[in-house]
């Protein structure tokens, strides 16, 4: 039989590590950088939600209804908001040409991040790309995120399957992160290798969340990971 004293160190060892687990410091979609594919959100420059006029979110709100329900729509959060006008984009390396639904040319576009939860209170953050008069940018930008009711797998399990994999195991997670993947079309875990004081890359896996496939592994160049204005 243990000692008083193991019985207490072993639990202050065991909450300690519960504490220091990368799970607990899910990172979300507005601190990962865009895809290539994407526009550049993290060139956007910060807003104040509350400055949007009443009408464009009025807009916004039944364009959001429209493409879900509105139960849906009661149950988001607003997290942040950034915008991409022509004076910004003028200025960036590649300026990016904005185009709409019918590929009409866009000067200025907002890029809301919304907060959800699935089942088990699991956070997770979208982002959606809307025009100033509050008009969606471009239809379809629900994919994969609408249906609340499916059941995603937790980041300890999505832990376990990156350190188990045969090709390219993660020995010592890093950050991780979850966020809508526009290349295969649904949520995933992005789990990172923890930074090393050699070489300017990270490896990274990536989990979808609904049925544990890895669906990339690849090489994730240090410090591109989030933006260089957070939040």
């Amino acid at each position: 039989m243990k000692s008083l004293p193991g019985i207490s160190l072993f639990c202050l060892l065991s909450c300690l590590s519960q504490a220091q687990s990368p799970c607990d410091k899910i990172k979300y979609l507005d601190k990962l950088a865009m895809a290539p594919s994407e526009l550049p959100v993290q060139d956007f420059k910060l807003f104040d939600y509350n400055q949007i006029p009443d009408s464009v979110k009025s807009r916004l709100q039944n364009e959001i209804i429209q493409e879900t329900s509105a139960a849906f729509f009661r149950e988001l959060t607003i997290k942040s908001v950034r915008y991409l006008d022509s004076v910004i984009n003028e200025k960036l390396f590649t300026p990016v040409v904005m185009l709409d639904r019918e590929n009409n040319p866009v000067n200025f576009v907002y890029a809301i991040f919304y907060e959800m939860k699935f089942k088990g209170d699991i956070p997770f953050v979208f982002k959606l790309e809307v025009k100033q008069n509050g008009e969606l940018l471009k239809k379809g930008q629900f994919e994969g995120i609408v249906n609340q009711k499916k059941k995603i797998i937790p980041c300890t399990k999505a832990l376990t399957i990156a350190a188990t994999d045969k090709e390219a195991p993660i020995t010592k997670p890093g950050d991780i992160y979850i966020y809508y993947n526009q290349s295969y079309k649904t949520i995933v875990w992005q789990i990172m290798e923890a930074d090393n004081t050699t070489g300017d890359s990270q490896h990274v896996t990536v989990i979808n969340v609904f049925d544990g496939e890895i669906l990339e592994r690849n090489e994730f160049l240090k410090g591109m990971q989030e933006f260089d204005n957070d939040l």
